[in-house]
């Protein structure tokens, strides 16, 4: 008779293929749905310019937003902008003014928020923005020392079929260099494709006996304006002559335009929650 259990990180890690289906990624790095948080982040897929702004009129930090973007880094304003709320669809907020500019900022990825590091400087900052917070799409305008940006953002397409199709595939042959191509930078580790096969090739110990997808695919745009594809699975293998079962979700993540593999996250892990890191602000 099969054995059935529900591993954790540590589980899977006792297979020989941790690398290959579990993404290490930092804390809190990983987004489900929090709309109960009160800021909302916008990502222009095509510039990867990135906004996060406070739209929730009886907070305390109503207003208060940051702005990335490659060429500009990471720019915090002296003081919040300003709402109007034409409707439950249509939220405007402007700001005209100074703030902090971090140029060598590293910007954030699709799972993590940027920090303030590196010099500062002052930096003359404008803001023109509309959005829809049901349907989770803006338009807004930035122009920070008169140099111009436009940050265009909807929900992820819900297309991840073909994309998710190759990775059950690359993940029941071992095709490493096939999931490498598929995978999302924190799945890659910084390794190139090279080093990533011999990696994972070196560890051993288990094998890949089916996966197998057990209902339909999700799709989730977090607070934070990460895009995610979550497919419930069931995982099976062979370690040291034992077969078992892990119950699973195979995680897609939208960058870059495109859906790319990002980790497979057992059914027992912790649940996940947008990072509770504190937005930039100006020391």
């Amino acid at each position: 008779m099969r054995k059935r259990t529900r591993f954790g990180l540590a589980g899977l890690a006792a297979i020989g293929l941790a690398a290959l289906v579990v993404a290490n990624l930092p804390g809190h790095a990983e987004a489900a749905v929090n709309f109960s948080d009160p800021s909302v982040g916008f990502r222009d897929q095509a510039s990867g310019a990135y906004l996060r702004i406070d739209l929730d009129s009886t907070a305390a930090g109503v207003g208060q937003f940051y702005f990335s973007a490659p060429g500009v880094g990471l720019v915090v304003p002296a003081k919040p902008a300003t709402l109007d709320p034409h409707s439950a669809h249509d939220e405007q907020f402007r700001f005209d003014g100074a703030g902090t500019q971090y140029a060598s900022a590293v910007l954030t990825s699709d799972i993590a928020q940027p920090v303030p590091s590196g010099a500062s400087g002052t930096a003359t900052i404008k803001v023109i923005g509309h959005d829809d917070p049901t349907e989770r799409t803006a338009n807004v305008e930035v122009w920070i020392n008169g140099k111009h940006f436009t940050l265009k953002a909807a929900p992820a397409p819900h297309n991840a079929g073909p994309t998710l199709t190759a990775v059950i595939t690359a993940l029941k042959a071992t095709d490493l260099g096939a999931l490498y191509d598929l995978g999302d930078p924190s799945l890659r580790n910084g390794l190139t494709r090279e080093q990533f096969v011999a990696t994972i090739g070196a560890t051993g110990g288990g094998s890949v006996t089916g996966l197998t997808p057990t209902g339909a695919t999700t799709y989730v745009t977090t607070s934070a304006g990460a895009d995610f594809a979550l497919t419930p699975i069931t995982f099976d293998y062979v370690k040291n002559g034992v077969p078992g079962e892990v119950t699973a979700h195979l995680r897609l993540i939208y960058t870059g335009g495109q859906w790319r593999y990002m980790t497979m996250q057992p059914d027992n892990a912790p649940s996940n929650s947008d990072s509770n890191t504190p937005d930039p602000t100006v020391p």
